[in-house]
């Protein structure tokens, strides 16, 4: 038997407290039945009085503890001045989520999300987005589909694509003592099922079971680049899509992408060689994704809410990618995995790379006008309250346009380096080092 299943053998801490209140109970009643033949009924009073206050006790412990499981936090004790600084941002971080739930109406019923919108309407969206009374029912959707329990450790993590994944998947496969040479090859289809079926979903019942005692935690990146990294990786190279999916995303996306959207802009653009390739482009990718209702989304490009609902699970902790190695070493250490695992970030210091990242994003977002890039805000709008991002580094290098389509777009090709280089930002941590517990 794995460790894993031994951990779940041994019972959850509610079933050890019943255990123990049972033989308290049982030692209680041997102690009553010798006193009651040999005490005074004043001692006797005093015996029942003791044991009532201690059982009252328990109580009042057992039902904090109902409510702590309700509301699935589990504990974190700072280990230091740093760890409890952390705490209060990741905190923070919780109500700017908790605000925007809020914001949104998934606290409150559609007729008083109505009223409210007749009161105070929100600015006029661009067409294909979704109003707020048609997000709000995408905010009262739950969902455990993307959660992995590592119940040896007692993690719970939601897993969004192009959000460092890939490094918590291996992270994963090793803390269930996986061997390397079984781990299927990066970029294939297979990995990520590989992982589900080393962790395999729980039903709804056992994620409550295991909710209270685990930490729960995600991981989040800005909207925009998870736009051009599942771009770069799914839709821009039809041979790479070939070679590692089978050709999977042209053939249920990429062609249709083209067939919709390239007359017009053949057009428009006749002589642009962005115009003239199999696959999609950048500006043909983002207007599908305009017009596409986010609900029918593919989870590479869906917005994180939808992924992992946090209006719903009151997740922990909230790494954002920008502060992913402080973030995870935090979650290390509250479960004792600091040493044992690693993940760290891969190049974080090569400017080389960042000056790259920065020329990607100008090469992509000069094919859009500006109207587009608020149009695609729009869409990813409650991801961009929720975490706290904005646009302005990328709005700065579209275009100024009538409509929604850009009236110029520079003769300009992506060049094909930058795809292995955007597939080692997608998952910019790489597991570095990890041994197994002593």
């Amino acid at each position: 038997m794995s460790k894993e299943g031994e951990s779940s053998s041994k019972g959850s801490p509610e079933q050890s407290q019943r255990s123990l209140w049972t033989t308290w109970t049982f030692l209680a009643l041997s102690v009553w039945k010798k006193l009651s033949k040999r005490s005074q009924p004043a001692v006797m009073i005093g015996v029942v009085m003791i044991y009532l206050c201690v059982m009252s006790l328990q109580l009042v412990d057992d039902s904090k503890n109902r409510r702590s499981a309700a509301r699935g936090q589990a504990k974190i004790i700072p280990k230091s001045p740093d760890e409890s600084i952390l705490l209060a941002e990741f905190n923070r971080r919780k109500k700017i989520i908790k605000d925007t739930c809020e914001k949104f109406g998934a606290y409150t019923t559609r007729d008083k999300l109505l009223a409210k919108l007749k009161l105070k309407p929100g600015p006029e969206l661009y067409p294909g987005v979704e109003k707020d009374d048609q997000l709000w029912s995408t905010l009262k959707r739950t969902s455990h589909h993307q959660f992995f329990v590592q119940k040896e450790h007692g993690l719970m993590w939601c897993k969004v694509p192009k959000a460092a994944s890939t490094s918590w998947l291996h992270a994963y496969l090793t803390m269930a003592h996986v061997p390397q040479y079984e781990i299927p090859e990066d970029n294939g289809m297979g990995l990520h099922a590989f992982l589900r079926e080393k962790y395999p979903l729980l039903s709804k019942n056992l994620n409550k079971q295991f909710m209270p005692v685990s930490l729960k935690f995600l991981v989040v990146r800005h909207p925009f680049e998870r736009v051009i990294s599942a771009y770069m990786d799914k839709l821009e190279d039809y041979t790479r899509d070939l070679k590692y999916r089978g050709g999977y995303y042209y053939a249920m996306y990429g062609a249709d992408i083209v067939a919709k959207f390239r007359q017009k802009y053949q057009e428009k653009f006749p002589k642009n060689p962005l115009f003239m390739k199999k696959e999609p482009s950048f500006v043909e990718f983002v207007e599908f994704l305009i017009e596409t209702p986010v609900s029918k989304y593919d989870e590479h490009w869906k917005p994180q809410f939808l992924l992992c609902p946090p209006c719903h699970f009151k997740f922990d902790v909230i790494v954002k990618m920008e502060t992913f190695e402080r973030d995870t070493n935090f979650i290390l250490s509250q479960r004792n995995l600091d040493g044992v695992v690693s993940l760290t970030k891969k190049h974080s210091s090569v400017g080389g790379k960042k000056k790259k990242e920065a020329n990607l994003v100008q090469t992509l977002f000069s094919q859009l006008s500006k109207n587009m890039v608020q149009a695609l805000y729009e869409k990813y709008r409650i991801d961009f309250q929720m975490f706290e991002y904005d646009i302005s580094d990328y709005v700065k290098y579209a275009s100024e346009s009538e409509g929604l389509m850009p009236d110029v777009i520079e003769v300009s090709a992506v060049q094909s380096e930058s795809v292995e280089e955007e597939e080692s930002g997608d998952e910019v941590t790489s597991v570095e080092s990890i041994t197994k517990e002593p």
